[in-house]
């Protein structure tokens, strides 16, 4: 009989010595995955928590907002070699079709590299923007009959510990899959400026 307690005994000992490890390594683990989470730099942050091909801005505002914080993330110093690459990959994916065949993939990240290199030369970088509100977006039809629609991007910028603006105006068409994808943008101080000018 007393070998038989001692065995419960030590029988309910062990499940709680288990029970609490269990527990152990499930808060450890738990805790190195938020730990993960807040790892992540701003720029992988906007990169993978965007699925496009899953989830499609669905407005003129909300695509030209995207594309902004791309570009916010794009000028912001400490990016890897990837984060760039990533950067201008996303937001390719926003361009009109015929704003891509413009530049091959390899063109379009030695142009942005570029650029990112006289930003940070002149230590600037974009501290904000500010998009159209939705009822700003003016829609209208192209002659070939193309949904299109243009709105406005104030980004205002830093250089040095002077702050200026910048304002953009952005055309965008609707493609085949109901999608709209940025065609041009210029500065709407010069509005003679090329369209798809990089920032």
């Amino acid at each position: 009989m007393k070998n038989n307690k001692k065995l419960t005994l030590i029988l309910a000992m062990a499940i709680v010595v288990v029970i609490v490890v269990v527990m152990f390594f499930r808060l450890a683990n738990s805790k190195n995955v938020n730990e993960g989470d807040v790892s992540l730099s701003k720029t992988q942050s906007v990169v993978l928590e965007h699925n496009l091909q899953v989830d499609y801005p669905q407005s003129p505002k909300a695509v030209v907002k995207y594309y902004a914080e791309l570009s916010q993330c794009m000028y912001e110093s400490g990016n890897s070699e990837k984060d760039i690459s990533d950067l201008a990959v996303q937001s390719r994916k926003l361009l009109d079709d015929e704003l891509v065949a413009q530049q091959s993939d390899e063109e379009y990240l030695a142009a942005l590299k570029k650029t990112i290199n006289t930003f940070a030369a002149d230590k600037r970088r974009i501290v904000s923007f500010t998009v159209s509100a939705s009822t700003d977006v003016n829609y209208y039809n192209s002659s070939g009959g193309d949904e299109m629609a243009s709105l406005y991007c104030i980004y205002t910028l830093q250089k040095g510990s002077l702050n200026y603006s910048d304002n953009e105006e952005y055309i965008l068409r609707k493609d085949g899959d109901g999608h709209w994808k940025i065609l041009g943008w210029q500065s709407a101080i010069d509005k003679n400026g090329s369209n798809g000018s990089n920032q």
